[in-house]
């Protein structure tokens, strides 16, 4: 069989097969068909977290397809199969919502039981054993030591391991401020009780009418100052509560009242109230009472000397009645 001559162009042999052996003229120039771009598994793998990330935040599936630029069914089947659809979001949170109640309930309920047993109230007189006061701190890691054992025995693993986090953390700055804890907690007592001092003699001086604003109370009150704030504190709340019987205020809501009165100088006129005082208690049948005031007024004034002479002694002016 003879060949059949070759076309103009073209070597021996170049076609074969119906396929072209070596190029055309222009063949070089003739543009390639468009290749579609394949994502990798790692980017697909990323970008099902993402749409996962997104549906649980509560975005829309079609605002996800499209930021995300992902066909409707790709992210339909990864939704269905990874369990983000909203309905499975919204069993979840309401699974969730139901656990973390009854989560709450056992912690109360172990908060309750610690209260009554291993924190026993301070005012508790029916045991004999010593009661050791419990820091804020002590306090809180025995109850949330508690809530994690009713936790961990009603199988809430997850609760009972955030409880557990939160008690260490406070058991590890408990352990790194120990070193000097009872250093700096007797330093602090010591300046409380040093405050207390110092607001107690302001107001003793004060009550007695021989302090001025600017001067400085001294480090101990002698006897004479002391017994006069006492006497003036207890007379002035016998009178105050026989003349206003409704009153129900308790006591030391009373002297608190009457310290502030002291701050405003008002028992620099503190024997003319007292005879005032004196005549209403008798207008009132308060005899005794009365006669009791009455009494009261005399000793001071033969105690007054004493404390007026100990005022000059220690730079301090008495400003009451004589």
């Amino acid at each position: 069989m003879a060949r059949s001559p070759a076309a103009p162009g073209l070597a021996p042999g170049a076609i074969r097969w119906g396929c072209a052996r070596g190029s055309l003229p222009g063949m070089n120039d003739a543009p390639s068909p468009a290749k579609r771009q394949r994502r990798t598994t790692a980017s697909l793998t990323a970008l099902r977290h993402l749409a996962r990330e997104a549906a649980e935040a509560g975005e829309p599936m079609r605002e996800i397809a499209r930021r995300l630029d992902l066909p409707w069914s790709t992210l339909t089947k990864w939704a269905r199969e990874d369990g983000f659809r909203h309905k499975d979001i919204a069993a979840r949170q309401a699974a969730a919502a139901k656990a973390q109640d009854e989560a709450d309930q056992i912690r109360q309920q172990a908060e309750l039981a610690a209260r009554r047993t291993l924190l026993r109230d301070e005012e508790d007189e029916e045991s004999d054993e010593p009661f050791t006061p419990r820091s804020q701190t002590d306090e809180e890691i025995t109850l949330a030591r508690a809530r994690v054992g009713a936790l961990l025995e009603a199988g809430y693993i997850p609760e009972a391991e955030q409880d557990m986090r939160a008690a260490r953390r406070l058991t590890s700055l408990q352990s790194f401020a120990a070193p000097v804890r009872a250093a700096t907690e007797a330093a602090t007592q010591q300046m409380r009780q040093a405050q207390m001092n110092a607001a107690l003699y302001r107001a003793a001086l004060q009550v007695c009418a021989c302090w001025e604003e600017g001067d400085t109370p001294p480090d101990h009150l002698p006897w004479v100052v002391s017994a006069t704030f006492q006497k003036r504190l207890a007379i002035t709340r016998e009178v105050v509560l026989a003349v206003d019987p409704d009153d129900e205020g308790s006591d030391q809501e009373l002297t608190d009242l009457l310290l502030q009165l002291a701050a405003m100088g008002w028992f620099r006129n503190f024997h003319p109230l007292l005879r005032q005082a004196i005549t209403t208690l008798t207008l009132q049948g308060h005899h005794a009472l009365a006669e009791k005031v009455g009494g009261f007024l005399k000793a001071e004034q033969a105690a007054l000397p004493t404390l007026i002479q100990w005022c000059h002694a220690n730079g301090y002016g008495y400003y009451g009645e004589p």
